[in-house]
Parts: C-alpha cells; structure tokens; sequence
C-alpha cells in the first residue's frame, strides 16, 4: 500500500488532470456547448462542469477526487485486473450518480452489460491512476534543483569579485566569488530559520 501523501497527491494529479482532459475532449467534441454550462449533480447541487479544474466548483472538485480515490482502491483490490478494476470503479460511479436524473439510464446497467466505448471510460480510469502513480513516485526520487539559478547584475558581480579578492588577501586563500556567495546565502537562510515572527500565524487556513 502506497503511503497516504503518495496516494493524495496522485489523486490531486489524477483527478486535475482527469478533468482538463474530460473537458479538451468535450470541447473537440460539442465545439458549439464550449461556453453553454453543463450542470451536473455534484454533492447534493447542481454545478456547471463545463469549467477549467483551476474554476471548477469545490464540489465538482470533490466528486473527481472522489473518483480517483475509487480507481486506486479498484488498483489496491485488483492490482493484475485490469477488468475486475473496471468493473470495480464503474460500480462506484453508479453509486455516486444514481440520483443524477442528468444521467443517461442506460450507464447504470452493469459493467459486463456496457458496450465497449464506455468500458473504456472506466478502464481509462485505472490506467491514469497507474500513471499518476507512477509520476509522483518518479518525482519523489529525482533530486531537488534550485528552479532557477541565482544571477547578479554586472555591477553587483564586479563588487562581489572584488570583496572575494579582499578576503582572500586577508585570509591568504583564495577565496571565489561563487563561494562568498554561497557562505552568504546560506547565512541570511540561517537567520531567517531562527526568527519567528510574533503575534502572527505561518499559515492562514
């Protein structure tokens, strides 16, 4: 069983960018519905899922997360079933949606009874929650890298190699700007470390 932080970030994953594809294909599809609303019953109200996940309403949100957590249980209980997966989050769909009178009634049937075209939905499923696995344990093991490197100006770079030639004929070592640098960074990190600010929280929730 994957850790908890593994599995909630690959339903984040999955279930954002679920979506965003859902909706490409949506839009390729009914390019004339692109800016109508699609209301969908989504926790108990009905909600426009015709939205970008960034906009999407939280309770729409909540249902896709609902979703994904359905096809990595599919994956804990049939890890080498790709079928039985399927069969597994298409019987969770039905029990999410079967007050949705939106929905067609011929997708209630059971999965064995599905023509293919929408087997493959719930297949699809289990396929990106395979990936989203396997993307977030990848991103878990590669290494941490500055997103982008520190640079100065010219001006600031000549003051720099000039106090890193000071220094080193003081200390009689050659000290490079590259590590004055490094050694000053990492001592406003430091400082920054021990002071907590007063009368204020770190987090708003």
């Amino acid at each position: 069983m994957a850790a908890k932080k593994t599995v909630e970030t690959a339903v984040e994953y999955f279930a954002s960018r679920s979506h965003d594809a859902w909706l490409r294909q949506f839009h390729k599809a009914n390019p004339k519905q692109r800016a109508l609303p699609r209301m969908r019953l989504r926790g108990g109200k009905m909600v426009d899922i015709n939205k970008p996940w960034k906009d999407l309403d939280p309770k729409a949100k909540a249902d896709n997360r609902i979703a994904a957590y359905a096809a990595y249980a599919a994956i804990e209980k049939f890890p080498n079933d790709r079928e039985k997966a399927s069969d597994y989050v298409h019987k969770q769909w039905i029990k999410r949606n079967r007050s949705d009178p939106s929905q067609p009634k011929a997708l209630f049937k059971p999965y064995s009874a599905l023509p293919e075209g929408e087997k493959d939905k719930d297949r699809a499923h289990i396929d990106r929650m395979k990936a989203a696995l396997a993307a977030v344990h990848k991103r878990a093991k590669a290494p941490r890298t500055l997103a982008r490197p520190l640079t100065l100006d010219a001006r600031s770079a000549a003051a720099l190699r000039r106090a890193a030639a000071r220094l080193s004929a003081a200390l009689g070592r050659t000290i490079s700007a590259e590590a004055l640098m490094a050694a000053g960074v990492d001592a406003v990190v430091a400082v920054c470390e021990t002071v907590t600010p007063s009368g204020r929280s770190r987090k708003r929730r």
